[in-house]
């Protein structure tokens, strides 16, 4: 549908009474999180048990004894993970006899 285009010069249009937005302060409202400082994943810490205080082995920072419960606590979920899929394809390859020959094609006898 076409419409014509409007007369501006008519009485009953009337302008909305919308201020202009003021324009932004210098600098972005949001920062990034700097990715080239420690982030204390994948290494050790040192644990103060008298003072209840940890650090980072890496950079030498003081980190937050939860923070490292929870680092650990990963590090455990991940190694449980590996141990349970190798057990499992363990078990799997111990009820198998024979497998497929990857250049024949034939069925051949597992040697254990």
């Amino acid at each position: 549908m076409n419409f014509p285009p409007i007369d501006a010069s008519q009485t009953n249009i009337l302008e909305l009474p919308v201020k202009a937005r003021p324009t932004a302060e210098e600098g972005a409202m949001l920062q990034p999180v700097p990715y080239d400082k420690c982030q204390h994943t994948f290494t050790s810490f040192e644990v103060d048990v008298d003072a209840g205080k940890c650090r980072c082995k890496k950079c030498g920072e003081e980190v937050a004894p939860m923070f490292v419960l929870e680092q650990l606590m990963k590090a455990e979920n991940r190694w449980m993970r590996t141990l349970e899929a190798y057990q499992d394809s363990m078990k799997r390859l111990a009820e198998r006899s024979r497998t497929k020959c990857d250049h024949c094609g034939k069925m051949t006898r597992i040697s254990r």
